[in-house]
């Protein structure tokens, strides 16, 4: 699970802010389908597609050890980004992985940025073979 914590980090880093957990869930499911970052999460079929406890758990840790902030953006959804501790952090684990890794990782990345939450929902729920 540590090198999974290590992971996310980079991918937060990378991604400077996720907003929303659903968004966060799905990034991190089709990360992990499409083979880009091996993460250890167990997803199960959920309403808005895969979701994972262990996932959420890790990410409430991180929020408590002062890595990740997490703020209310209005209604249900909460913006996730690094704090400057976390930010130091993955800035470290960054430059201990292999080039061609986050190369790979910010090549996808940047299409997940661009694409809606609904998007990635469909597409993650596809991959799990639940029905849309």
């Amino acid at each position: 699970m540590v090198q999974d914590v290590k992971k996310l980090l980079v991918v937060l880093n990378k991604l400077k802010e996720i907003r929303g957990r659903t968004r966060f869930q799905k990034i991190i499911f089709l990360l992990m389908e499409k083979n880009v970052i091996d993460f250890a999460y167990d997803f199960i079929p959920y309403y808005y597609g895969p979701y994972s406890q262990d996932l959420q758990i890790e990410i409430d840790l991180l929020e408590a050890a002062d890595v990740v902030d997490v703020k209310p953006a209005g209604g249900i959804l909460y913006v996730h980004g690094l704090t400057k501790k976390g930010k130091a952090a993955a800035k470290e684990i960054e430059q201990k992985m292999r080039k061609d890794e986050i190369e790979k990782l910010s090549k996808i990345l940047n299409k997940y940025k661009r694409r809606s939450t609904n998007s990635l929902i469909s597409e993650a729920k596809n991959l799990a073979g639940m029905s849309s």
